[in-house]
C-alpha cells in the first residue's frame, strides 16, 4: 500500500490520518487496516481523515473507500470521512444501509466529530 497511516485511540473515538498517493487496490488494503486497527482497540465510531491522500496524475477514478469500508467493516461501526468531496465514491452515499457500517463525508473534523458523538 503506498498510502500512510497514522491511528490513535481518543476514547470511543479511533482517528486515522492517512497520506500519499493512492493506487489500485489501496483502497480494499486501508479498509483492512482499518478494521484490524478498531479491531485490537474494540472501536466501533471510526475518524478517518483522507485530506492528505491525493490522486496519482492522469487517474479519472475516485478513491473507492466508501465501497470498501462497506464491505471491509461491521454494522454496528459509525465512520465519519474528513474528505474532499471529488476524491471518494461516497459524493452520492445512500441512506444507511442494513447490514453496512454507517458512512458520512465531512468536508472538515469538527463536523465528523459532532456526528459521531450523537451516536
Amino acid at each position: 500500500m503506498n498510502l500512510v497511516v497514522a491511528a490513535r485511540h481518543e476514547g470511543p473515538l479511533v482517528r486515522f490520518h492517512v497520506e500519499g498517493r493512492w493506487q489500485s487496490g489501496d483502497a480494499l488494503k486501508l479498509a483492512y487496516f482499518i478494521k484490524a486497527a478498531a479491531s485490537r482497540v474494540r472501536g466501533d465510531q471510526l475518524l478517518i481523515d483522507l485530506t492528505g491522500v491525493r490522486t496519482p496524475p492522469g487517474v479519472q477514478e475516485k478513491f473507492l473507500i466508501c465501497d470498501r469500508l462497506r464491505r471491509a467493516l461491521t454494522p454496528k461501526m459509525r465512520v465519519g470521512l474528513v474528505t474532499p468531496e471529488d476524491l471518494v465514491d461516497g459524493s452520492e452515499l445512500p441512506a444507511p444501509l442494513v447490514g453496512c457500517p454507517d458512512i458520512a463525508l465531512f468536508p472538515a473534523e469538527p463536523e465528523a466529530r459532532a456526528w459521531l458523538r450523537h451516536a
